[in-house]
């Protein structure tokens, strides 16, 4: 079973994934102020992650939903909402689409494109290096996307969680699952209701303009929530603000 931490006892079941950079343990800041009694919270993390660390595996879309479906039956949640961060936000989407049925609500957070980066190769080679490469190299690729507005103590927090609490070989194949192969079924229309959270000081694909025009054809019923001095990270850096703006769209299908 793929490693998860449950929290709360309330009706609605929610799992959590984890992004690129770090497991779960991202949402800590946010926990303190999680609703308890209308929800149950799954922190789950992927393989190659946190408390799936040492499991070995794909590392690609469908895996991960095959895992997420696994833990729900083992959890007793016929239906469920999920919640998805960066590239497992893809997982979210690509669960709510495939399996309907199953999925309440999809919360993807600072979503990657549904059909990739769509990186030349020579970007794509130089980050599938960083992946499997030293702290010196993935210190550089933090502080191109954070250095500029986040505390060199903050940028060196997240290189010691990515080192601590992932794989290189997970970290360089879950790469190419949002850098390069994107949603694997880019037409069938995902029918459960989508909340994007967007941080608006993000790179600009994860921006409100672009998640709204890309997951818009996608979606039968899309909200898209931009956070105004935000970056990629929402659950540490406004912790109580992304709680109470996934908890009003989740409360919705609580009662269900």
């Amino acid at each position: 079973m793929i490693g998860h931490e449950v929290v709360g006892s309330g009706p609605l079941g929610v799992i959590v994934l984890n992004d690129w950079i770090s497991d779960t343990s991202s949402w800590s800041d946010a926990r303190r102020y999680l609703d308890d009694v209308s929800f149950t919270w799954a922190f789950t993390d992927v393989r190659g992650y946190g408390r799936s660390l040492d499991q070995q595996g794909r590392f690609d879309i469908a895996e991960i939903a095959g895992d997420v479906l696994a833990l729900a039956d083992s959890l007793g949640w016929q239906r469920f909402a999920i919640v998805g961060h960066s590239m497992s936000s893809l997982a979210a989407l690509h669960l709510a689409q495939q399996h309907p049925r199953r999925i309440e609500r999809a919360v993807v957070l600072t979503p990657t494109p549904p059909a990739g980066l769509g990186l030349d190769d020579a970007t794509f080679a130089a980050l599938t290096g960083v992946s499997r490469g030293d702290d010196a190299a993935r210190l550089g690729t933090l502080n191109a996307m954070w250095g500029d507005r986040l505390s060199e103590r903050w940028v060196r927090f997240k290189l010691a969680r990515w080192r601590a609490t992932s794989t290189p070989e997970a970290v360089a194949r879950y790469f190419a699952m949002f850098a390069r192969d994107g949603l694997p079924d880019r037409t069938t229309r995902i029918a459960p209701p989508v909340l994007a959270v967007t941080g608006e000081k993000d790179a600009e694909p994860m921006r409100q303009a672009q998640v709204t025009a890309l997951l818009g054809p996608l979606c039968e019923q899309l909200t898209v929530a931009p956070l105004a001095d935000v970056g990629h990270y929402p659950m540490q850096e406004a912790p109580p603000l992304l709680v109470t703006t996934v908890e009003r769209f989740l409360q919705h299908g609580a009662a269900r």
